[in-house]
């Protein structure tokens, strides 16, 4: 099974995740992160969130008190401002309706940035927070 992304928000407390892998993200990030600083844009590695796949890796319990590493990802994962997350997914797919900026999938990468948009809107609108965490 290979790494994907699933899109998060963090709103009042609560983790909601979309649950749906965005593996085309997730393979051509080194790709979009290099059209982000191109194009002076936050790289979309800044919103990737380890903690499900450090605590998959690891044979250990989780922390005290803490149910899920949805929970851990909830109180010490990486995470930004929806808003933040609105303006570097709208860039990306404004990016991507330039032919003449290259990359492979980009059907693929597009559907699932838009995906993703849905999810950073919810978290602008309620004032909440966005991330992806990247699954095993």
């Amino acid at each position: 099974m290979g790494m994907v992304l699933w899109a998060n928000t963090l709103i009042e407390g609560k983790v909601s995740t979309d649950e749906n892998d965005k593996f085309a993200l997730y393979k051509h990030s080194d790709k979009l992160d290099k059209l982000s600083k191109q194009f002076d844009i936050l790289q979309l590695s800044s919103l990737h969130d380890f903690t499900d796949m450090k605590w998959n890796m690891l044979d250990d319990d989780l922390p005290n008190g803490i149910e899920s590493t949805t929970d851990l990802m909830a109180q010490e994962g990486i995470w930004v401002s929806g808003d933040e997350a609105v303006k570097v997914l709208e860039s990306l797919l404004n990016l991507l309706t330039n032919d003449e900026v290259e990359v492979a999938d980009r059907d693929e990468i597009f559907q699932e940035l838009e995906e993703s948009l849905v999810y950073a809107k919810k978290a602008k609108e309620q004032n909440g927070k966005f991330n992806y965490s990247v699954v095993m």
